[in-house]
């Protein structure tokens, strides 16, 4: 009897160990999978030299061909501004973030040295366990470089005031 007691124990703490595990690898697959989804909408941004209709429009796509549905909330802090969010994937229009509410990624444009501008997107990404569900999200940001860009008019037609 004693030996089944432990080999029932010696089974939990494997089973521990296995799940924590794919909780790993899950994480990690996720990340990594949400890192080339914002490396891809930097370059697209950089090739059509700024937010614009066109630029938009590949990276909503982009999201809708890869099955990227994760969303997230955009300010998380009252005095933020400049910051634009998608609320679907449909659209050619990114609309002012507004707080509570979640989109699928943000952008918001920076003067650079000079007359150069550039852009942090922000996207998100959850951490789904196959047994738990949806656990957690979290945010990975990145910037786009300096570049001059020729698109203010089309950059303001792109967001909705």
């Amino acid at each position: 009897m004693r030996h089944t007691i432990g080999g029932t124990w010696l089974l939990g703490l494997m089973i521990v160990f296995i799940m924590l595990f794919v909780g790993f690898i899950v994480l990690t697959i996720n990340y990594s999978r949400t890192v080339k989804i914002k490396n891809e909408m930097i370059d697209m941004i950089e090739k059509y030299e700024g937010l614009n209709n066109s630029s938009v429009e590949l990276v909503n796509n982009y999201l809708r061909y890869t099955g990227y549905d994760a969303t997230g909330v955009c300010l998380t802090d009252e005095n933020q501004t400049g910051v634009y969010g998608a609320l679907d994937l449909d659209g050619t229009m990114l609309e002012p973030a507004r707080e509570g509410v979640r989109y699928y990624y943000c952008v918001k444009k920076y003067d650079g040295a000079n007359t150069s501008n550039y852009y942090q997107i922000t996207v998100f990404y959850k951490f789904n366990l196959p047994v738990i569900g949806n656990a957690s999200g979290f945010t990975v940001k990145g910037s786009t470089s300096n570049f001059q860009s020729n698109d203010d008019s089309e950059y303001e037609d792109s967001i909705g005031d």
